[in-house]
């Protein structure tokens, strides 16, 4: 993990109407247990790995997403929540 996890948890990657929709919203930093794919990029998610884990209910159906770290921290940099590593910025 490359920042602090609250900034993971507070990065505000999918803002929008998501709070209005989604019910009983919960997200936390877990290490996968089984493979996954990224809500963001499709990448797969190996096991072992750290993702930003959601759930919630929408229309009354459970809802779960999974969200590689690299996605977030690009997330944090492009939006200017953090300072880039990257010397070309």
């Amino acid at each position: 993990m490359k920042y602090d996890e609250e900034l993971y948890l507070d990065s505000g990657i999918y803002n929008g109407d998501c709070d209005d929709e989604m019910k009983c919203h919960k997200e936390k930093i877990i290490k996968c247990r089984n493979g996954h794919k990224c809500v963001s990029c499709g990448k797969d998610i190996k096991v072992g790995d750290q993702v930003l884990y959601e759930t919630g209910f929408m229309d009354n159906h459970p809802v779960s997403a999974y969200t590689c770290l690299p996605c977030i921290e690009n997330w944090l940099e492009e939006s200017g929540q953090v300072d880039s590593d990257d010397p070309e910025d």
